[in-house]
């Protein structure tokens, strides 16, 4: 009788349930795609408004105080091509982030798929009368079934259940936006958009222009606390934006401005971003020199590129792509890809087969 009870003891403490730990609650939160629409909508918001905020207001300090005070001593030749510069500058940052935001990466739905054998040759050499594509002995229609053997790239056009299509080699689905990305680099959350194959140059774009803006005019209204606010500030708080937003509001210091408190916030802003902007600009050209994306450098995916650099930049960019950060060349050089089928680049099998024997 003891035995028997002690054996009910022991299962019926076996059968509880483990308490998580804080590492699997962490990876079951970063899993949870509801946290990541979330996450989505709201960098959305503030991304989008802090760039109706900062476009304006920055021009503005640029335009009425830093250049007419920091540049008092350049004559007005120098100052007017200095403001022409900065408006320059900020209208592209713009225009990008708009085309970025605005320009659909996702694979249309469509039947299509123009890999299957026996198309290329049927339209190139039209027959003179209708002839079924396959033949049927009984007369019957068949239904043409999707080969899987891969491509001369190694690659596979693969069907996305979620979406109900073939999927082209290098297209991915992504659950944020509920759509397969044609050649998906990553899901950026500052943009709230899938950076793909036919948004990646004006992404990279915007990305050197943020860190340009953002350096460079943090440095400088830097400069102008240092110079003109800071011998009258009252003490090293006044430089905290919530400190100084109310104390300008209640009027405590005499010599804080309106201005003056948004140039301190567009202090910290601009040196954020810039930092930011930093990193996605040499991260995104060393993986595009590589002829890579940054989905297949995280998933492992051994794609081997037997392209030279300049033809790897020119996938992205089109003719002439150093041209794209100085003028807007999109509509004049387009990209040489359909963004379906990639010339000189190959999937290494040994190295697939090898990871997934791993």
């Amino acid at each position: 009788m003891r035995s028997k009870m002690a054996d009910e003891v022991v299962l019926d403490m076996g059968a509880r349930e483990k308490p998580q730990s804080l590492m699997e609650k962490f990876r079951e939160r970063y899993n949870d795609q509801e946290v990541d629409k979330r996450i989505k909508l709201s960098s959305q918001r503030w991304v989008r408004g802090l760039m109706i905020f900062q476009a304006p207001t920055q021009l503005f300090m640029f335009h009425y105080y830093i250049i007419p005070y920091l540049f008092e001593d350049y004559d007005e030749w120098t100052q007017y091509y200095l403001k022409v510069f900065v408006t320059y500058t900020a209208i592209q940052c713009v225009i990008n982030y708009l085309c970025t935001i605005l320009y659909d990466t996702s694979i249309t739905n469509t039947k299509d798929r123009p890999d299957l054998p026996g198309l290329t040759d049927r339209w190139e050499n039209p027959p003179d009368h209708f002839v079924p594509l396959y033949n049927n002995q009984n007369g019957g229609a068949v239904q043409m079934q999707m080969p899987e053997e891969d491509d001369e790239s190694g690659f596979e056009w693969k069907y996305c259940e979620i979406c109900k299509i073939y999927k082209p080699p290098r297209t991915h689905h992504c659950n944020l936006c509920k759509v397969c990305i044609l050649k998906r680099d990553h899901h950026c959350y500052m943009v709230g958009n899938c950076i793909g194959f036919k948004n990646q140059r004006y992404f990279v774009v915007l990305a050197f222009y943020v860190a340009l803006i953002g350096l460079l005019s943090g440095y400088f209204q830097y400069r102008y606390l240092q110079v003109f606010y800071y011998p009258d500030s009252s003490s090293w708080t006044d430089f905290i934006p919530p400190v100084a937003f109310y104390r300008w509001l209640f009027g405590t210091v005499d010599t804080l401005s309106l201005h003056v408190c948004i140039m301190i916030l567009h202090v910290y802003l601009e040196f954020l971003f810039g930092f930011i902007g930093f990193i996605y600009f040499n991260s995104q050209l060393a993986i595009i020199s590589k002829g890579k994306t940054l989905y297949e450098m995280t998933k492992f995916i051994p794609v081997r590129n037997l392209n030279s650099i300049n033809r790897n930049f020119r996938s992205v960019f089109g003719d002439f792509w150093a041209l794209n950060f100085f003028f807007p060349m999109q509509l004049i050089f387009r990209q040489r890809d359909d963004g379906k089928s990639w010339e000189g680049i190959k999937l290494d099998h040994n190295a697939n087969l090898q990871a997934k024997t791993n």
